[in-house]
């Protein structure tokens, strides 16, 4: 388990707001005042101060508040290939009973603190709590098929691919190489099993990369189309402009924030 990014965040109306973006992390969230919602696969759960929810990695998801949100947050990383696609495989936002939300709650607040200072004992509260709501995720999945199963861990290696080389733009046929498919057979397993396709997976991954380079605002438009693959700036600009709904440039200038932090 890796903790990537966390803390304490006011996530105002017009500026916490996504469209369709696609997270390799899971994310905790812990609301202390206001609301937010988060859209996966067209359902809408709605975010609510006090409760605890975990959103899975691997899916497209929208996000935003109307207002204003004060959440407590992490996002981590399963060092396991296969648990991280089986939790990334529920497709739904999970939340905790009220049990298991009060005795997590205190080391919710410690989040803060510890992307500071990083104390270790500050560390080992929340990995266990990490820990713990993973487990009860996975536990509270539908049991699926052997054969959905199987089929998560044969493309396995074809997503941690992905991961690695989407700004190469890699071919059907390569992805498909490393599962030992036919593409046309590797793209509808694909397709079948993560509601997705390969060419949407690595896109969505390159559009996250350039929304983190450009908010940044260390580097140019330019420059960032070149580290996503992109040789031609303006073609860049036109597919994160539709996957977004914004220019790269505004995003650039702070004029619009895609997912500050949480």
């Amino acid at each position: 388990m890796t903790i990537s990014a966390g803390g304490r965040t006011t996530c105002l109306a017009r500026q916490w707001s996504g469209k369709n973006e696609h997270f390799r992390d899971g994310k905790i969230y812990h609301p202390v005042s206001g609301q937010g919602w988060v859209v996966i696969n067209g359902e809408l759960t709605r975010l609510r101060a006090g409760k605890l929810y975990l959103i899975p990695p691997h899916v497209n998801q929208s996000y935003g508040t109307s207002s204003q949100l004060v959440t407590e947050w992490v996002h981590f990383r399963l060092q396991s290939s296969l648990l991280d696609i089986k939790l990334g495989s529920s497709s739904k936002v999970y939340h905790f009973s009220k049990a298991t939300t009060m005795r997590w709650a205190p080391v919710c607040r410690m989040i803060d603190p510890f992307m500071r200072d990083h104390s270790t004992y500050y560390a080992f509260q929340i990995h266990a709590m990490l820990l713990e709501l993973v487990g009860i995720t996975l536990k509270g999945q539908a049991q699926e098929s052997n054969r959905v199963s199987l089929a998560r861990e044969r493309l396995a290696p074809a997503l941690q691919f992905l991961d690695v080389h989407a700004t190469k733009h890699p071919s059907l046929n390569d992805v498909a190489r490393t599962v030992n498919l036919s593409s046309e057979h590797f793209h509808r397993l694909f397709h079948a099993i993560f509601h997705t396709t390969p060419h949407q997976y690595a896109l969505a991954r390159r559009m996250t990369l350039a929304k983190n380079l450009l908010a940044e605002g260390h580097f140019s438009v330019a420059e960032v189309a070149e580290r996503c693959g992109y040789e031609d700036a303006f073609y860049f600009s036109r597919v994160f402009r539709r996957h977004f709904g914004v220019s790269p440039g505004h995003v650039r200038r702070g004029l619009v924030i895609l997912g500050p932090g949480p």
